[in-house]
């Protein structure tokens, strides 16, 4: 092979090498693998679900007699912080936070943060500091407000336009979904809520229930 093969080459080589890490997604927080979210599950499923109030605020979602908050839930701060996801002792483990200005999607320690204002993906906080974002299709991510003919209301991450990442389904009639996205439908693990305040959590895979598990409320 000559040289001026070898540069040609070298420089087809490098440019589709570019092209496959520009099309990387992102990863905007970590995912637990699908057995590990089987086993929270597993370990929810008797937990009941009922409204709770604090002096921090209210909640809706499961709880154990024992150890209290434990399970889905949304939990609603004094100063309007809205905290839905996974509990586990009381303590937020994942999911979308809430305040006037800006979401937070993933854990404590590995998270993504939108402007509410704009809907841009602003950073990722990875290793106890912000991480610099440097990626071609960045700006395809957002969090949004999106309002449906039918009075439905969807709020979070969205790909392209597609509802995608994690994201909370607001009903007309007042019932609520929490849970994963993909390409504009639910596939992954979340949470229904009901006016009721019955539950159901599972699976649900391209709108399919994959598993489901119904939880009843507590009787006070």
């Amino acid at each position: 092979m000559t040289v001026k093969n070898l540069l040609l080459f070298a420089l087809i080589s490098g440019t589709t090498l570019l092209a496959k890490a520009q099309q990387t997604p992102l990863q905007k927080y970590e995912i637990a693998p699908a057995h590990y979210e089987h086993v929270f599950l597993d370990l929810v499923a008797d937990y009941p679900s009922r409204i709770t109030t604090s002096d921090g605020g209210q909640y809706l979602g499961q709880t154990d007699d024992r150890i209290g908050i434990y399970g889905y839930g949304t939990f609603i701060s004094n100063d309007g912080t809205q905290r839905t996801g996974q509990f586990r002792k009381g303590d937020f483990m994942f999911g979308i936070t809430l305040t006037d200005k800006s979401a937070t999607v993933g854990s404590k320690d590995f998270y993504a943060t939108y402007d509410l204002s704009t809907g841009k993906l602003e950073y990722i906080f990875k290793a106890h500091e912000k991480q610099l974002i440097d990626a071609v299709g960045f700006n395809d991510y957002a969090f949004v407000t999106q309002t449906y003919t039918n009075g439905d209301r969807y709020i979070g991450e969205t790909y392209k336009g597609k509802r995608h990442g994690y994201g909370i389904y607001y009903y007309a009639d007042g019932d609520y979904w929490y849970g994963q996205y993909k390409n504009d439908v639910r596939c992954g693990f979340g949470a229904l809520f009901t006016t009721s305040n019955e539950m159901f959590i599972g699976e649900w895979n391209i709108e399919d229930i994959a598993r489901l598990i119904i939880v009843a409320p507590k009787l006070q």
